[in-house]
């Protein structure tokens, strides 16, 4: 019986990983995005300008190209409002999978980063853009009072 199980994985591509996307072309970002009818403009060769959670502009860099092929996907946002660094340093250390920082201009960003490289799904990539959209960002502006 765990013979066939296991050859059933094997053979439905499962066991393969098949289904695992280790790099990306700005083309399928672009696909992805459409899909998820998120609106965007593409701003060069890796750099999209997106509208998330209602604050445009939103940024997501593709990194770790290479032949047209990326491997990190991150997506940023930053807000015209003071803050001092000791609310950005709470933020980087209650929060994983994020960062926050202050500009050259004093501006507080907040980002969130995904490498492709050891294989994630489709509905990973999905994700990612939902939770960045969803909870990073929300909390954020909360951390920070800020008033879009």
């Amino acid at each position: 019986m765990r013979l066939l199980w296991v050859i059933a994985v094997v053979l439905s591509g499962w066991g393969l990983g098949q289904d695992l996307i280790k790099d990306v072309s700005p083309m399928e970002v672009e696909a992805i995005l459409k899909d998820m009818g998120v609106p965007f403009a593409r701003k060069g060769d890796y750099r999209f300008r997106l509208e998330l959670s209602g604050l445009e502009p939103v940024w997501l860099e593709l990194d770790g190209c290479e032949k047209g092929r990326c491997s990190i996907l991150a997506l940023s946002a930053g807000f015209a409002k003071k803050v001092r660094l000791e609310e950005l340093n709470e933020w980087n250390r209650g929060r994983r999978f994020s960062r926050a920082y202050l500009d050259k201009e004093g501006d507080p960003w907040v980002e969130w980063e995904l490498d492709l490289a050891g294989g994630v799904t489709r509905e990973t990539l999905r994700r990612f853009f939902r939770m960045f959209s969803q909870a990073v960002l929300p909390l954020f502006i909360e951390h920070i009072g800020f008033e879009p």
